[in-house]
């Protein structure tokens, strides 16, 4: 993980969560969606000042609603939206940079296939046995959002920062991927391995 957010997060956020923590979790999660729908609408509309507000907003409420889930219990239902409304939310944000001119659309399908990919190959490494893959890989999830606030804010001085930010994210995604189906490869490799003798 190249910034390693989430470790910080839950320690900052922490108190807020305990205030909040009657609220359900899910709701924090869609409030997470609807900043996603905005900045998609500013992102095409070139409203730099409201990209950057939108992006803070879903960056914090994708940190929020993990530390309230984690204080009211995770439950299968609330794990499968986070999962699915990032999904979405992702979706959003990038077609937003490609409809709103802020790269070529190769880029950021390339970027979108990585992020995607990223997702994927952590939910199904860990839906065969591996716990939590959290840590494993260049770019995570929660690095994303905030390398695209950076390159936000750094476009108010950089006409290209967002599209430098996306050369960044294209790669490091990819990159990711890659390290993850090694990852997998060496561990499922290695547990076959352990139970050959015994079979």
């Amino acid at each position: 993980m190249l910034l390693g957010v989430k470790k910080y997060s839950e320690k900052l956020l922490l108190p807020l969560g305990k205030k909040l923590k009657r609220i359900p979790a899910n709701i924090i999660t869609a409030l997470g969606l609807f900043s996603a729908g905005l900045a998609f609408l500013f992102l095409i509309f070139h409203n730099l000042p409201l990209i950057i507000i939108s992006l803070a907003l879903i960056e914090f409420f994708d940190q929020l609603d993990g530390v309230i889930a984690r204080l009211q219990g995770p439950t299968k239902l609330g794990s499968f939206l986070d999962s699915t409304l990032d999904r979405i939310g992702d979706y959003l944000i990038f077609f937003g940079i490609i409809l709103g001119g802020y790269t070529e659309i190769y880029i950021g399908l390339i970027t979108l296939a990585g992020a995607f990919l990223t997702s994927y190959t952590r939910a199904k490494i860990e839906s065969l046995g591996i716990p939590n893959l959290y840590g494993v890989g260049l770019l995570e999830r929660t690095d994303r959002v905030p390398i695209i606030l950076i390159g936000s804010i750094l476009q108010i001085w950089f006409p290209l920062a967002i599209w430098w930010t996306m050369i960044l994210l294209a790669i490091g995604t990819n990159i990711t991927v890659v390290q993850r189906i090694v990852y997998a490869f060496k561990n499922f490799s290695a547990k076959k391995e352990d139970k050959s003798p015994n079979e």
